[in-house]
């Protein structure tokens, strides 16, 4: 019992040091940036605004015991007073509470997270830079995975499989227009390694890539037109662990809106050193507003990794937009590919944003 008591304890020690960091630097860097309000007439304290976001799972899996998950509680806070620097802070609090028949009400597995910790600062109209922990820019969905914004409980396996979900370190990012066209392109480097992810997932380092996001692909004039973007994506990055293969990785995205359709998807191969295979990945993905705020939910999906079974899937479900920050979800997983957090079954869940 005492070396996991030490283990504990040390755990414990880990996570009240990060949460001090994190403190420290906000509030470090929030304070560099009041002089540059001199000449504002507000006080620099307008500028935050705090705000949040959370989700309850139920889960009735094919293989394992029924459960019931409050997710995450995040808490973010921003701060922008219309000056060229801005601040997003997000500090979630994950796997907040397990409750089965077996176990009862278990918070064990919950843990701290600092997901989200940068500045921007606008350089040009075309031009900013981010420095901080961001959402590696790969796709689509890993830059907006929040529950309350996604259609599905479940998250496609080639967003959580394939690639690092954080970055800590530099990015450059902005948009360019062009007729009635425009690209987005996000350029980004990492500068610190050893950057924690969600716990279990595989640690990397140095971390490179570039994702370019055509908008308006099909050039629609139609009111109901919506959003066409086309995103291509180029990424290196190794394994934390001691001579960790290095990964090259190709990717698409897209996104079509149109009347009442909503239709994405990514994919994503990766080569390891001197040509080898090192995985792949896709989803396809469409969103039918039905009526009164319920939309009809498809997706397929699969991935392929060298050293696990692969995984082919497909979900039906419906979800309903209670409010515009609340969704009300209810799915089922079929396909092979057993992964914990991803259970083949059926799941309901309700995420907010607040």
């Amino acid at each position: 019992m005492f070396p996991e008591g030490v283990a504990l304890l040390n755990q414990k020690v880990s996570m009240f040091t990060i949460l001090l960091r994190c403190a420290v630097s906000v509030i470090s860097l929030c304070m560099m940036c009041k002089p540059l309000l001199a000449e504002e007439d507000a006080s620099f304290w307008d500028g935050f605004r705090i705000g949040g976001y959370t989700s309850v799972d139920l889960h009735l899996p094919r293989t394992e015991t029924t459960r019931l998950n409050w997710n995450e509680l995040a808490m973010i806070v921003t701060w922008d007073k219309n000056t060229r620097i801005k601040f997003f802070g997000e500090l979630d609090l994950e796997n907040v509470a397990t409750y089965t028949h077996r176990q009862g009400l278990d918070f064990r597995d919950a843990y701290i997270n600092p997901e989200r910790l940068y500045f921007d600062v606008n350089l040009t109209e075309r031009a900013n830079v981010r420095l901080g922990r961001f959402l590696t820019p790969l796709g689509r969905w890993n830059q907006l995975h929040a529950s309350p914004l996604v259609w599905t409980s479940s998250r496609p396996l080639a967003t959580t499989e394939l690639f690092p979900t954080f970055t800590s370190g530099v990015q450059f990012f902005g948009t360019l227009p062009f007729q009635e066209r425009s690209l987005d392109y996000q350029i980004y480097s990492a500068t610190m390694n050893a950057q924690p992810e969600s716990r279990g997932e595989t640690q990397y380092k140095d971390m490179r890539g570039a994702r370019v996001a055509l908008n308006n692909v099909f050039n629609f004039t139609d009111e109901n037109a919506g959003l066409n973007t086309i995103g291509l994506n180029y990424a290196t990055y190794r394994e934390e662990q001691s001579f960790g293969p290095k990964y090259s990785l190709l990717g698409v995205d897209f996104l079509l809106e149109f009347n009442r359709w909503e239709l994405s998807g990514e994919a994503y191969t990766r080569k390891i050193d001197h040509g080898q295979g090192g995985g792949s990945g896709f989803y396809l993905q469409s969103a039918y507003l039905i009526k009164n705020d319920w939309y009809w939910i498809t997706r397929l999906e699969s991935l392929h990794q060298p050293a696990t079974s692969n995984a082919e899937r497909w979900i039906v479900g419906v979800t309903k937009r209670l409010k515009p920050n609340q969704l009300l979800k209810f799915e089922i997983v079929g396909g092979n590919g057993e992964y914990e957090d991803i259970p083949r079954g059926f799941t309901t869940s309700f995420a907010m944003m607040y």
